[in-house]
């Protein structure tokens, strides 16, 4: 009977203990703990619990520039207390296929791209097989939940670093340059240099030889977002006979308009030129425009330029009139809009309100 009592007694004490952590567990806001793959990014892993990467960098005390490695343990922050089963659930989702892109998804159900990036929270147009999109949302007709600021305040930045080392490799039975240089994604010549190999560049098993070797890293930084002035006009009325695309296949940084000749070009918003001639043969007579929040607007093969150098200029206002678009029988002009330096999909930051036709 003592026997008994004391397993009893020995039974409560642990699930007592085990009930303790986890009350403790729940109390801190941590409930899950995820171990880092090879790929995965702060953003990448934020979504998938859907949280903020900015909580998960106070969770985990993360420093910058937020570099995470593979089998690296973050905690998952969860909010404490009940969660509420109000909000927003999609109502119409998109598995992406081997050639589907945001353009040839947003035509088909008839939305934005940028909708589409808004609801799905995507930094670039980069889409992978067997990804799955949310395309509309509904609402359950239940308590309003507060948007986490969180979520919309902050984007992450990913830089890749690529850094060079020099290793030693010893040569093996069979071994030949052009078989060490496509292991270590570097080149014959690099190794003859690096060696000062004599012709005919014989090596013998055994040898030690000086590699070149690749090593790429990312490095994570949160920006905080500023705001984005969706208040791009069309610069001219047409239709996109060529759309943005920037891959490996083909890189086209801007969308190609067709319209009138001699039709009117209008800036697509308030700003100052800094560039108006045709130096740049590329683009033929060529306009760009400075905006604000580091935005710029170009505008290539223009017929007719009707602006200087330093000249402000305001949304709407005529800076040219449209020529022939290069290699093209068709009127038109070739249209960019950049971000920091950098081109992004127009269709994305132009005017819904447009008569303008977009088509692929």
């Amino acid at each position: 009977m003592k026997r008994k009592m004391g397993v009893l007694q020995t039974l409560r004490y642990f699930i007592n203990i085990s009930v303790l952590l986890l009350l403790l567990l729940y109390s801190t806001g941590f409930a899950l703990t995820y171990t880092v793959k090879r790929g995965d990014s702060l953003d990448k892993i934020a979504r998938k619990y859907g949280v903020s990467v900015k909580s998960l960098i106070r969770a985990n005390n993360l420093k910058k520039p937020y570099i995470i490695r593979p089998g690296q343990k973050l905690k998952i922050p969860v909010k404490k207390g009940k969660r509420s089963s109000e909000g927003t659930y999609c109502a119409v989702k998109h598995k992406v296929r081997p050639g589907d892109s945001l353009i040839k998804i947003a035509k088909k159900y008839r939305v934005w791209v940028k909708d589409l990036k808004k609801l799905n929270n995507l930094k670039s147009d980069k889409l992978y097989v067997g990804q799955v999109l949310c395309v509309k949302k509904g609402k359950k007709k239940t308590k309003t939940v507060k948007k986490k600021k969180d979520d919309s305040t902050f984007y992450i930045k990913r830089t890749k670093i690529v850094d060079r080392r020099i290793i030693y490799y010893r040569v093996r039975k069979g071994d030949n340059l052009s078989k060490i240089a496509k292991k270590y994604n570097t080149t014959v010549k690099r190794i003859i240099q690096l060696n000062k190999l004599k012709k005919p560049y014989i090596i013998r098993p055994g040898q030690r030889l000086k590699i070149e070797k690749k090593v790429i890293t990312y490095r994570e930084e949160i920006i905080k977002k500023k705001s984005v002035p969706f208040g791009f006009i069309w610069p001219v009325n047409g239709k996109v006979i060529d759309p943005f695309v920037n891959n490996t296949k083909k890189r086209h940084l801007g969308v190609d308009i067709k319209t009138d000749c001699n039709s009117p070009i209008k800036a697509a918003e308030d700003g100052e030129v800094i560039f108006a001639g045709d130096s740049i043969k590329a683009y033929g007579n060529l306009i760009v425009i400075r905006h604000a929040k580091r935005f710029t607007s170009v505008y290539g093969h223009v017929g007719k330029i009707s602006v200087k150098e330093k000249q402000k200029v305001k949304k709407g206002e005529i800076i040219g009139y449209t020529g022939k678009l290069n290699g093209s029988e068709h009127c038109g002009i070739y249209f960019e809009i950049r971000k920091n330096g950098r081109p992004v999909d127009p269709i994305v930051f132009l005017n819904k309100k447009s008569d303008s036709k977009k088509v692929n």
